[in-house]
């Protein structure tokens, strides 16, 4: 269901945990690690600020302790001291825990606002395998050179994105790194999406679905020049579609005219385990408003030609 970002930590302190009697339910963050969360509203003078929920799969060790919703939000002592927390529905995981303990947090990477908090408790494989890189450490990325991602790296990929539609159209990205670090791919990957969603308004541009929690979405951000062959990240190199009609344009099953056709590959009409696909031949696809960036029709006439192999 999900696969997860490099992990981060904290080593707990003892307010954290039960040790000294309080009941506060959750875990002090370090500033440092705000960036991995979502951001949300700082308070003022006042006591708690709103704040977002997430959902948390709960780990001790390699035992599973269940999935709970979870708050993050800052907590203000009179407007002297910001912390922020992760409070309520913890104590699975919480009420086994001790001072230097690990907590180890790992984000979705396909819904922000899912994580896997996993305990390791002092004495066991696991925390001995961590105290082995982490050392005197007492919070950050387990890697320190191979970090998760932050959200204002996706920032900074979406203005980089914008920027870079304002130049003429190319199909291929020939300046993108060969050996792109770890974060800066992601980052790419979710600034793509998170530019291109919106202006199809989260709906499948083939079939006009699209099913929608909390600020996640099943349609996915799919470039029509593939980016494994350096296809642009750019909107114009990209369409939104549902997982199925995804899969099914990265394999040539079907390919899209320069005029918005759809149009299914003979051998693809011809197999009845594609009966579905075939009221969406000779159809248009629907596109965004005209202020928003339109597909390419040089984009998708290579894709036609090279995926799909229609001529």
């Amino acid at each position: 269901m999900h696969n997860f970002d490099k992990p981060f930590f904290k080593r707990l302190r003892p307010n954290d945990t039960p040790e000294n009697g309080n009941n506060q339910g959750g875990f002090v963050l370090p500033r440092e690690l705000e960036r991995f969360f979502p951001e949300i509203e700082k308070p003022s003078a006042i006591n708690h600020a709103p704040g977002t929920t997430i959902r948390a799969a709960l780990f001790i060790g390699t035992m599973g302790a269940g999935i709970v919703d979870t708050r993050y939000h800052y907590q203000s002592w009179g407007g002297k001291r910001i912390e922020p927390r992760i409070t309520g529905e913890l104590g699975a995981i919480r009420n086994h825990s001790k001072g230097d303990d690990f907590l180890l947090m790992e984000r979705s990477l396909s819904d922000p606002l899912f994580y896997r908090l996993t305990l390791h408790r002092a004495g066991t494989p696991g925390y001995d395998t961590l105290l082995a890189g982490i050392g005197t450490r007492r919070w950050g990325p387990v890697d320190p050179k191979d970090p998760p991602l932050a959200d204002e790296e996706v920032a900074v990929s979406e203005e980089e994105q914008k920027q870079h539609e304002k130049l003429p159209f190319e199909l291929f990205d020939n300046d993108a790194a060969l050996h792109e670090s770890h974060v800066k791919k992601v980052a790419r990957s979710k600034a793509f999406s998170r530019r291109l969603l919106p202006i199809y308004d989260f709906r499948c541009a083939m079939c006009g679905n699209g099913h929608a929690a909390d600020k996640t979405w099943e349609v996915e951000a799919a470039h029509i020049v593939p980016r494994g062959l350096k296809g642009a990240d750019d909107a114009r190199n990209g369409l939104v579609l549902c997982k199925s009609h995804h899969w099914a344009f990265d394999q040539g099953l079907f390919g899209i005219r320069p005029d918005l056709t759809i149009v299914l590959r003979p051998t693809t009409a011809a197999d009845p385990r594609n009966a579905h696909l075939l009221p969406f031949d000779g159809k248009k696809i629907t596109l965004p408003q005209s202020q928003h960036p339109q597909p390419s029709p040089k984009a998708l006439a290579w894709h036609l030609e090279n995926v799909a192999r229609i001529v």
